[in-house]
């Protein structure tokens, strides 16, 4: 379980942009996180990572292991890797001695690849593949650790409707087995699948699905979407 309460945080000489927020994320979930942009939804996926600090408040999770997808603009396509290293750094804790990885992890790296549909193209280096590919060798990387909580930030964001159906078939089945926390604007596609939905507006608020099917049905979410929430 993933507990936050009463969190407090704001940049250094910037208004707050969460006060006495809650959230809580049950094991064997998926959840997903939406909102403005400026609104708070990498800062709190960083919270949640530890790569921020709470100025107030408690985080505390049970999970174990951490996967994360970042977005896409944020991966060095220029580092000179091929698509089955930057899966197999995934599994560095499973390094041996000797600096290889067993024949265990080799077979493992390769059931990933097959699973997203990326073994044809081990070879290839990152800044050689489509959009849809880098996103799945992101979600594959996240994967080699082994994660129960898996974090991805708008996975689905600037690729081809294919290859957005393809990751979200994907994390379908893998919320049977690893609790999903994702950053979304892709909302009407993923409902009928999410267990909780969480406005990020300078806050958290989780939302009633329900509700919220009517509401962008009707074009207010959208609008909501775009117009961040006054102070």
């Amino acid at each position: 379980m993933l507990q936050i309460e009463h969190l407090d945080f704001h940049y250094p000489g910037s208004q707050a942009l969460f006060e006495n927020a809650d959230l809580c994320i049950e094991p064997h979930t998926f959840s997903i996180i939406i909102g403005p942009n400026g609104g708070g939804k990498t800062t709190l996926l960083n919270l949640i990572m530890g790569f921020l600090q709470p100025v107030k408040g408690k985080i505390a999770s049970t999970f174990q292991q951490l996967g994360y997808v970042p977005q896409a603009h944020k991966i060095d396509l220029e580092f000179p890797i091929r698509l089955i290293d930057h899966v197999r750094i995934g599994c560095i804790q499973k390094l041996t001695w000797w600096g290889g990885f067993d024949k265990k992890t080799e077979l493992f790296v390769q059931h990933l690849l097959e699973t997203l549909d990326l073994w044809s193209i081990k070879d290839l280096r990152l800044k050689e593949l489509s959009g849809g590919q880098l996103q799945r060798a992101q979600i594959a990387h996240a994967l080699a650790c082994s994660p129960d909580l898996l974090i991805l930030d708008e996975p689905t964001s600037n690729i081809d409707p294919k290859a957005k159906k393809q990751i979200l078939d994907i994390l379908h089945e893998l919320k049977k087995s690893v609790t999903i926390l994702m950053v979304t604007h892709d909302l009407e596609t993923l409902l009928p699948q999410t267990d909780k939905v969480f406005l990020v507006s300078n806050g958290i608020e989780e939302v009633d699905k329900t509700s919220l099917c009517v509401h962008t049905a009707m074009g207010l979410y959208e609008n909501r979407l775009i117009q961040p929430r006054k102070e």
